[in-house]
């Protein structure tokens, strides 16, 4: 019985706290990617919202994203048109709306990303980033934890 405890507490123990970082490279253009795993940010009954952390470097030059999922769980798909962070308007860019998730029926997701300057993403390494997102099908709020941006900027050093 002891042993079970000894090695559930190191099981435990090992666990980080961190979300995986991925880092890979692009032999054709040239651009460096450190990326966290998708995090869950937002799950109600109306629609679930994931997002990651990344940093792409280049010839020298290094910008900062948050990329963002919204998927909603009720009839039509996401159009957001703004995201703010408290009172600011963040500077957020829709990549593209697929079908997504097609187990039961497909859903329109709309994935796209925040960019961000390096020290504004230092900034949210420490405090995180609370989210508004206001779309013509719904409002949402929610925050990205600081753990995304400082594992993105762990890897990064």
């Amino acid at each position: 019985m002891r042993l079970y405890l000894v090695i559930a507490c190191l099981i435990l123990s090992s666990c980080s706290t961190k979300p995986p970082v991925t880092k890979g490279i692009d032999d054709w253009t040239g651009f460096t990617h450190v990326m966290t795993a998708e995090y869950e940010i937002l799950r109600n009954n109306t629609a679930i919202m994931t997002a990651r952390g990344i940093m792409i470097t280049r010839d020298g030059q290094r910008g900062f994203a948050v990329l963002t999922s919204l998927r909603r769980l009720v009839p039509n798909g996401p159009i957001i048109r703004h995201m703010y962070s408290g009172d600011t308007q963040l500077d957020y860019h829709r990549h593209d709306r697929p079908l997504t998730h097609c187990v039961d029926r497909c859903r329109r997701t709309e994935l796209g990303a925040i960019h961000m300057t390096e020290a504004a993403f230092r900034i949210a390494s420490q405090t995180g980033m609370p989210l508004r997102v206001q779309g013509r099908r719904g409002r949402y709020e929610a925050t990205v934890p600081p753990s995304l941006f400082a594992a993105v900027l762990g890897s990064a050093e």
